[in-house]
């Protein structure tokens, strides 16, 4: 006879599973670059108006997060990817029948970036619920289907875009992803309340320093992960940016090469997440990131000192698209080590506009970069050096722990108290 324990391990095993796979389904998004040549010629489009949509989408997804999380909050993982599902759907199939840019920007951008802002937290929240001894881990295994989505997303998009065009494609895309996202969280599956009563099976207690946002906000160690997450993801994001244009330019790979180029380094990305998930569980998330910016700062400095040749480039952004998904794994896994896993959704929400901050600085500043000095290869040399300091940094503050936390959480009920709050 089956015991409890072990029929929860088992369904939570098949709920990692389906989170991944609605994770896979969000991902899309990084295949917009399928979409960008096909919409520059369609359009007559310059680099910078191509790249309108996908700098709104990442906007709006990141700071459209805290509203995802109070969702979560009060009506669960299932119902909210529900509705992230419905947006991102809504969006895509209107973008399908964009006119322009903008209206493309408008619909697949602010109505696409909404659905997967609300959605992202949800398979996230569920990861470390199911797994709060492997938080790290779970959640960038969960983590790692929204990076690897390239992978499988890429292909079909093309064939969709080759079938109907770039515009028309972006409503046959959503339709189906839609629909997938919202099949595979039907049968997902939450923990019990107390999953300290399965520890047989290797499922910790809680942690006992919970904090809510407001109590968070008040903590330095809040910031520190904050700006180093932005510094991550700018630098990420502009790697993703210039991937295809820096081997082109740079290094001479013929265009039609670039696709699989994109797939393989997004597998890339997909791996560096339940890696450094299991690092920042293991050592802490201060030393996961700090090694992950010394990383970044090695394969920068390699393309910034090196001969732009196919074997350093290969390499080198290898490297890179594996340290952007180091930090999509370090910095919920901080979150829920420093504030508790109570409130994680909603903290997270708070924490992951540093991703827009990052999309919108790094992007914005590489391609300045590459317009004042004509082109790509002078960005490796800056993304070094400020890599190099951010390793330090984050090494340094984000090496407050739980007791850190509990401290500020009694300090801050105390203050409350003197005040007359409650």
């Amino acid at each position: 006879m089956i015991s409890a324990a072990d029929r929860l391990f088992k369904d939570r095993r098949i709920s990692l599973a389906l989170a991944f796979l609605v994770n896979a389904a969000l991902g899309s998004v990084y295949s917009y670059g399928v979409f960008r040549p096909a919409l520059e010629k369609h359009w007559a489009l310059n680099a910078s108006e191509s790249g309108l949509p996908y700098m709104l989408f990442l906007a709006v997804f990141a700071f459209s997060m805290p509203f995802g999380g109070a969702l979560i909050a009060r009506f669960g993982e299932k119902k909210t990817i529900w509705l992230g599902a419905l947006l991102l759907g809504a969006g895509w199939v209107l973008a399908g029948g964009a006119a322009d840019i903008n209206s493309l920007a408008l619909s697949y951008g602010l109505l696409g970036g909404a659905g997967v802002g609300v959605a992202y937290g949800a398979p996230l929240s569920l990861a470390a619920k199911l797994y709060p001894d492997r938080k790290g881990f779970a959640m960038g295994a969960v983590l790692a289907g929204f990076g690897l989505s390239p992978v499988f997303s890429a292909p079909l998009i093309r064939e969709a875009i080759e079938l109907a065009g770039p515009v028309r494609a972006f409503a046959w895309s959503g339709a189906v992803l839609a629909g997938a996202i919202a099949f595979f969280s039907l049968f997902l599956r939450r923990p019990p309340a107390h999953p300290h009563a399965h520890t047989a099976r290797g499922m910790a207690t809680l942690p006992e320093h919970d904090l809510g946002s407001r109590e968070m906000l008040c903590t330095p160690v809040f910031y520190a992960l904050w700006l180093s997450f932005a510094a991550a993801c700018a630098i990420g994001l502009s790697v993703i940016g210039m991937t295809s244009s820096f081997a082109i330019e740079v290094v001479g790979i013929e265009p039609a090469g670039t696709t699989a180029i994109l797939m393989i380094f997004s597998a890339f990305n997909a791996l560096g997440r339940p890696v450094f998930g299991y690092l920042s569980d293991r050592f802490g998330p201060g030393a996961a990131g700090a090694a992950s910016f010394a990383l970044v700062a090695c394969a920068a400095a390699a393309l910034a000192l090196l001969p732009p040749a196919r074997w350093t480039f290969a390499a080198a952004f290898a490297l890179l698209w594996f340290n952007l998904g180091a930090w999509l794994a370090v910095a919920p896994t901080a979150t829920a080590s420093f504030f508790g896993l109570t409130n994680q959704p909603r903290n997270y929400g708070i924490v992951y506009t540093a991703y827009g901050a990052g999309a919108i600085a790094g992007v914005s500043l590489a391609s300045w970069i590459k317009e004042m000095t004509g082109s790509y290869s002078s960005v490796p040399g800056p993304m070094a050096a400020a890599a190099l300091l951010m390793a330090l940094f984050s090494y340094f503050s984000l090496r407050k722990g739980p007791g850190h936390m509990r401290r500020a959480h009694v300090h801050f009920t105390r203050s409350e108290r003197k005040s007359g709050r409650t």
